[in-house]
């Protein structure tokens, strides 16, 4: 189908200096096809990404620019070299922007554009602008194809319940990375945010069993009402902690999905030192410590293997549609997860706010 010459799009041009405008409709690509957006993300760092408030100061954008993903929508025109995809089709475009010719340049699209010369060059001159448009040009190592009739048909879900398809490759590339295997018991701390608790879920849809862990015993109860089945434990950051934690068995795994905020808090001594001999630890958050706080004798006598994740690959996202797609992974109340809010486009700003109240299994949709 021809496409329009114009459309409306959030344009970004300073931090926090954002209007929806009027322009130019993208214009498809070797490597790329336009995808007519239906559903944008939102979730707690959306807001701090718009205004320039992040933790961090190296998460930079190449303003001026059409603002965000992930996004839910249909393929509307495809470029010379696709094949896997057709006009109409049902679509995720994700977050994670990577150059087709080197592994080492990717950045988070919408977010932030990179810490080196060259990936800041590659997103500004070519993929500077996200999805919070009424079409976007996505490249194909973005955008995944999804099956209408089982998750929609079948499965019985809207389409706006496809984002938490957004969120979720992350979590799972770091669950995949430490090698959990279904049956084994995974400690996943702090447990409560928006990110832990999508961590929480796909864990389990993997069949693990879950202990989650916090400060909190109201949090902690409020998301074991949401994941039935889950044991929880309350972190105090003592050394008691750890033989609390061991209580309920043998650790496999901790999964460390501390935000900013919880730079130097002591859980994650205690959280590391839990796990038994042999087992994996995988540094998922977004913790500034410049140091681990940890004995060296202590992960080497018990054979510890710690590694970091950042982002997923392309397996990640296949193996989490596939889950969604047979209903192993339920996108749906059942599931834990849940559609907080949505609101239409114009009100944008509105989402943005409401997306700071979001909690473990939650996300705010703008529809475009």
């Amino acid at each position: 189908m021809a496409l329009p010459t114009s459309m409306k799009a959030l344009i970004l041009k300073s931090p926090g200096n954002g209007a929806i405008e009027n322009t130019p409709v993208p214009q498809v690509l070797p490597g790329s096809v336009i995808v007519q957006v239906l559903h944008v993300l939102v979730y707690p760092v959306t807001p701090d990404v718009f205004h320039g408030t992040t933790a961090n100061p190296n998460m930079t954008l190449p303003y001026p620019l059409v603002f965000g993903s992930p996004a839910i929508g249909r393929v509307a025109a495809i470029g010379p070299d696709t094949t896997a995809f057709k006009p109409g089709q049902l679509v995720l475009v994700d977050s994670n922007l990577r150059a087709r010719d080197d592994p080492n340049v990717s950045a988070v699209w919408g977010a932030f554009d990179g810490f080196d010369e060259t990936t800041k060059r590659f997103v500004k001159e070519t993929w500077r602008d996200g999805a919070w448009a009424e079409y976007v040009r996505a490249p194909l190592e973005s955008t995944w194809a999804l099956n209408e009739d089982k998750l929609i048909g079948k499965l019985g879900l809207k389409t706006e319940d496809l984002l938490h398809l957004g969120l979720l490759p992350v979590l799972y590339s770091g669950l995949r990375k430490t090698d959990v295997k279904a049956g084994e018991t995974v400690l996943i701390a702090p447990a409560t945010g928006v990110f832990s608790g999508g961590c929480v879920a796909v864990a389990r849809a993997m069949g693990a069993n879950v202990i989650a862990g916090g400060r909190s015993e109201e949090s902690l109860n409020a998301l074991k009402a949401r994941f039935p089945g889950i044991q929880t434990v309350k972190l105090t950051g003592e050394p008691s902690d750890v033989a609390a934690i061991q209580s309920f068995g043998k650790i496999d795994a901790f999964v460390d999905v501390g935000p900013s905020a919880s730079t130097s808090a002591t859980y994650l001594n205690t959280a590391m030192l839990s796990v038994r001999k042999g087992g994996r630890i995988c540094l998922l958050g977004a913790r500034g410590d410049a140091t681990l706080p940890i004995p060296y004798l202590a992960m080497m006598f018990n054979d510890i293997t710690i590694r970091g994740s950042c982002m997923f690959e392309a397996e990640h996202v296949r193996g989490l549609i596939r889950m969604a797609e047979t209903g192993i992974l339920k996108l749906s109340g059942e599931g834990g997860f849940e559609v907080l809010a949505s609101y239409p486009f114009d009100k944008y700003a509105e989402a943005l706010e409401r997306g700071r109240e979001i909690s473990a299994g939650q996300i705010v949709v703008v529809n475009i």
